[in-house]
């Protein structure tokens, strides 16, 4: 078996290594050395394929800061998703988000994640990357209001907070909004619809007087964070609002 320092110095191996400071400074110097290093680039294509998962992403995150993002970096970048540590799943989010809009076919492959993985962590975290990669798609707008229903409620809670970027929301999109700010049992997904609220409003003034009066409910509720979450998003929907009626 070879060697996964080999060639390089222990560089491979030190991707790889279980400290961050040893893999963030490993990762420095592959950046730096990447250029004029042709045999490295050897190196680090190997162990994209055969290293341990660590090692990957940090190969992964090498090339693409490198200036050589692809789609063969996708599979690494998903699986990072699902790392225990969550600075390196945001990272592998940001990475996946930008990727997606050089290459096209990243999009339906996140679509796929979150609406048909059998992995929480892995559905929460795509819908976290189509927040970020495309939220003007109706595909996304879609999937975040399926996930409404996910039997995992982090999922549940992703895909609430992610139809705050949807850039145009429909009728739809506003009826779940104020039904889990009136009905939901879990306190937190009603303070996240909350904060939600005038996002999904701002662009159909017909539905701000439901808005105001479902938050005006809330404010009168027990809960201290969602009466403060209510009164934070009546005065932003007052405020957005072209009808003096509604910022009472």
């Amino acid at each position: 078996m070879r060697d996964p320092g080999s060639g390089s110095d222990g560089l491979i191996e030190r991707l790889g290594s279980g400290d961050r400071t040893t893999r963030r400074l490993a990762c420095d110097e592959a950046i730096e050395r990447l250029p004029k290093d042709a045999g490295l680039m050897r190196e680090l294509v190997r162990a994209l394929q055969d290293g341990t998962p660590s090692a990957r992403f940090s190969v992964a995150f090498v090339l693409f800061h490198a200036g050589r993002p692809s789609l063969r970096l996708l599979p690494t970048l998903l699986d990072a998703l699902e790392f225990d540590d969550g600075d390196l799943r945001w990272s592998a989010t940001h990475m996946l988000a930008t990727l997606g809009r050089m290459q096209p076919e990243v999009l339906p492959v996140l679509l796929d994640e979150a609406h048909a993985s059998t992995r929480p962590l892995r559905r929460r975290m795509a819908l976290y990357v189509l927040r970020e990669l495309a939220p003007e798609r109706e595909e996304s707008r879609a999937v975040f209001l399926e996930r409404l229903d996910d039997p995992d409620l982090e999922v549940r809670r992703a895909a609430l907070s992610s139809l705050a970027k949807v850039t145009e929301p429909d009728v739809s999109c506003v009826d779940r909004v104020l039904g889990i700010l009136s009905d939901d049992p879990d306190p937190r997904m009603r303070r996240i619809a909350a904060v939600v609220v005038p996002d999904v409003v701002a662009q159909r003034p017909e539905t701000h007087e439901s808005a105001r009066q479902a938050l005006t409910r809330a404010v009168e509720t027990a809960d201290r964070s969602l009466q403060r979450a209510a009164e934070a998003a009546l005065t932003r929907l007052a405020e957005a609002s072209p009808d003096p009626g509604a910022r009472g």
